[in-house]
């Protein structure tokens, strides 16, 4: 009656609401702001809701939650062995769960709801089951890729076993006689007296020796210290330019000093951003309308925990199965809860909400889709490198002893200075793919953070990135080679080429002096005349050819190794052209390669 005729009702004073228990308000007004949902979390905040009338809850059918490691994603979904009650994000927290679409408050009869729009939300589901799988995949692969102490752990015992086993039945044996060789070597080389010839083999030997000896005694640790450094250089290198992480996904009640620090590691980071800006915001474009509406700001995140388990849920239901079906009640109230405050607020958000808006949950689909490519592309090449490199390395390590068994006779060391020059390529390899990766990721984050630009010119972005990173590291792809071209030997004992100089060159008629002229150009040109004459002899055309001048080269009368120009002067007696007989010019060829050859051995 107050209501309608503008009567107040009476109300208890401010300072007089109660509060239960834990601090929160009874459910009701006064409801969390936006800023009261960042900061106080989803729990006060949805204790505050209205509950859903009894009789409307007959008719609602809330989703149930998904594990984290469920569906395609889920396969390359690890659990993280370090504390999420600090700065994690969702993928973290929540792994690959809740990335699909279900249909919502249809009535009491299935058959009330469209039948297009249940195929609509399939087709859909199934563009984000892709869109998952290929955004998993790039996380798992750059999360093994960087961290390979968890990668290679199976390794280890390969790399133990098959390196001391060669070092003992290969190097131990066949070094001996190796080691004869090069003593008979140091005494043939003896009697040339090169000292420093001599030391340079004794170094190398022992250098060898020493280097495989090394490797056999401790061959993980030896492995482990090249991926710790590597791992280290990534993490400095993320930390610096890659992903920010001042801002904490979920706000963090633990008193317990540090228990609140980012653990995570720099691969796990980009794994946030990538879930967070590529599947769950094209998620709430289908579920909410958008992405960046008050409505998908305030209740977006608390939706997606209603319809997803935590790693810590998985936990709790391992250790007590019977708590799994009072967790999922739970999560269906509060999926229930938040749903009637949108269906209060927003009746447009309700509308996707309840699955009647099909295309434009497929529409979203498809874009998670490009989107995932788009990212993806790149990503999973350069984690793939990196892989590479570090599989380079431990496989240098297991053949170091058979290498370094002939590598010890510094003549015959090409095996074991292609091995090192591999490993210091693959090193060089892992350091510029991994600080590209944190480049890309870090553009990525500021791309899909980027309120002011529209959903395709992001993924547009991302790809143009990816496509720009590829063409500026593609010469860095060969595993084996830096630059792309030359191996790592080159880069330490690279020598400068000599430049040629072109002589220019000038073709003078009979009777005057050419210089400038190459000799080699001069050979050639003399061979090339004696070959046409020998082979096509000049035919006789009488009066006419007599005033012919006969062109021809004579042999330079300077030395042979002359510098760059010389002087030709051509035959000064020209003479009339004959047709030749056979046999008729070899008495004068003959002079005349005589002449040369005297000339040659004068000069030397």
């Amino acid at each position: 009656m107050g209501t309608y005729f503008g009567t107040p009702s009476s109300a208890a004073p401010a300072e007089a609401k109660t509060v239960n228990a834990s601090g929160a308000m009874p459910p009701g007004d006064p409801l969390c702001s936006l800023e009261e949902w960042r900061a106080r979390g989803p729990d006060e905040c949805i204790s505050r809701l209205q509950e859903v009338p009894a009789a409307r809850v007959q008719c609602l059918r809330a989703p149930n939650p998904s594990a984290p490691d469920s569906g395609f994603g889920g396969w390359f979904a690890v659990e993280p062995t370090w504390s999420v009650n600090g700065r994690v994000g969702r993928y973290t927290r929540y792994g690959y769960a809740g990335y699909d679409y279900t249909t919502y408050d249809i009535g009491c009869a299935d058959t009330l709801m469209h039948p297009d729009h249940k195929l609509e939300s399939t087709i859909a589901n199934g563009e984000f089951m892709i869109a998952t799988g290929i955004v998993a995949a790039s996380n798992g692969l750059r999360e093994k890729a960087w961290n390979p102490g968890d990668l290679w752990a199976w390794a280890n015992p390969l790399v133990q076993g098959a390196t001391q086993a060669i070092y003992t039945r290969v190097f131990s044996v066949f070094g001996v006689i190796t080691i004869g060789v090069i003593g008979l070597y140091l005494l043939w080389r003896s009697r040339q007296a090169h000292m420093s010839a001599a030391l340079t083999t004794v170094g190398w030997a022992l250098l060898v020796l020493i280097a495989v000896t090394a490797l056999a005694k401790w061959p993980v640790h030896s492995a482990n210290i090249a991926d710790n450094a590597l791992v280290g250089t990534l993490g400095v290198v993320h930390d610096a330019i890659g992903p920010d992480t001042s801002q904490p996904g979920q706000p963090c009640n633990d008193p317990t000093p540090g228990a609140c620090d980012d653990t995570r590691r720099p691969a796990v980071r980009a794994g946030d951003t990538a879930v967070e800006s590529l599947l769950y915001r094209n998620w709430l474009r289908g579920t909410l309308g958008s992405a960046d509406s008050q409505t998908a700001l305030k209740y977006g995140p608390a939706l997606h925990r209603a319809k997803s388990f935590s790693w810590k849920d998985m936990q709790s239901i391992r250790d007590d199965p019977a708590q799994r079906q009072g967790i999922i009640d739970a999560k269906k109230r509060e999926w229930m809860k938040i749903a009637e405050q949108i269906r209060a607020e927003d009746p447009e958000a309700y509308e996707y909400l309840r699955g009647t808006k099909g295309m434009e949950r497929v529409g979203a689909g498809f874009v998670a889709i490009i989107a995932a490519v788009a990212y993806a592309s790149f990503d999973i090449v350069a984690s793939l490198l990196v892989l590479l490199g570090f599989l380079v390395i431990r496989w240098a390590v297991i053949a170091a002893p058979a290498l370094g068994t002939i590598g010890l006779l510094r003549p015959a060391s090409a095996g074991i200075r292609r091995l090192v020059n591999a490993v210091l390529a693959a090193v060089f390899n892992v350091v510029i793919f991994g600080t590209g990766a944190a480049i890309y990721l870090f553009a990525v984050d500021l791309i899909m953070s980027t309120g002011s630009l529209p959903g395709w010119l992001q993924v547009t972005l991302v790809l143009l990135c990816g496509v720009v990173g590829w063409v500026l590291l593609r010469p860095y792809t060969r595993i084996t080679q830096l630059s792309g071209r030359s191996s790592g030997s080159a880069l330490l004992m690279a020598r400068p080429t000599p430049a040629v100089t072109a002589a220019p060159v000038a073709v003078v008629a009979a009777g005057s002096v050419a210089t400038g002229v190459p000799e080699s150009r001069a050979e050639a040109e003399e061979s090339a005349v004696v070959r046409r004459s020998e082979a096509q002899p000049a035919p006789d055309h009488g009066a006419e050819d007599a005033t012919r001048v006969r062109r021809e080269w004579s042999t330079a009368d300077v030395p042979e190794g002359a510098p760059g120009y010389a002087v030709y002067r051509p035959a000064s007696v020209p003479h009339q052209a004959t047709p030749p007989t056979i046999g008729a010019d070899e008495p004068s060829r003959t002079s005349q390669q005589e002449a040369r050859t005297e000339a040659r051995a004068e000069t030397r």
